[in-house]
């Protein structure tokens, strides 16, 4: 069996863990799970395909393996039981099964998005990500990044918050707008997506106003 998610991992946390793994060699209790858990491996498996072949294509480098990295930091939750223990039910096993097919499908839908950036080289996690995509008659915007440091927090690694919004775009006068962003004005087009005012993502961070030019 191949941890794909654990070679993810590998590259983009720099743990032990080994680019294809050894069931007999499982130690975390994530490992295990997925190791004794058919369906949770194949899922596992069809996830780590999907990431290979999204973050081979996908126009922003960078992009799409730091959002990996923050899904894999919180795929262990996917076995907490309502106490907060870690344990290998057929409840969190059907949990962590429904949070990969989430995380698989999200891949999916950024190699077929239109996105558009400020990042001038390599994309950071300082830097900001908009994706458009369009499913039936809906459209959604995804904000993703302006990660700023947890001043209570400095050491040895500060914490820090970032902007993850996605909502449906709602049809508006000059654009569109999102319930999600309150009155900002959101003016999308081949060349760039133009935001009207400051969105606040959280008390320690938000989105400029101004233009995010397309990248793809």
């Amino acid at each position: 069996m191949f941890l794909y998610a654990s070679a993810i991992l590998l590259i983009a946390m720099n743990t032990s863990f080994a680019a294809s793994f050894d069931c007999a060699k499982a130690q975390r209790p994530l490992e295990k799970f997925i190791c004794s858990n058919p369906q949770l491996n194949s899922a596992d498996e069809q996830m780590g395909n999907t990431f290979k072949e999204i973050n081979a294509t996908f126009p922003l480098k960078g992009f799409v393996l730091l959002t990996q990295r923050r899904f894999i930091a919180e795929y262990p939750s996917c076995m907490l039981d309502g106490k907060g223990k870690t344990v290998a039910t057929p409840a969190t096993a059907n949990a962590c099964v429904q949070a990969v097919q989430s995380r698989t499908a999200e891949l999916r839908q950024y190699g077929q998005s239109k996105v558009y950036s400020n990042a001038k080289a390599k994309f950071t996690q300082d830097d900001l990500a908009i994706l458009i995509s369009t499913s039936g008659p809906k459209s959604q915007i995804k904000f993703w990044g302006n990660w700023m440091p947890d001043a209570y927090r400095p050491a040895p690694f500060p914490e820090g918050r970032l902007c993850d919004l996605e909502a449906d775009l709602i049809p508006a006068k000059g654009g569109f707008k999102t319930d999600q962003t309150d009155d900002v004005i959101i003016s999308i087009s081949d060349t760039a997506v133009q935001l009207s005012d400051f969105i606040s993502c959280s008390p320690r961070t938000g989105i400029a106003d101004g233009a995010y030019k397309r990248i793809k």
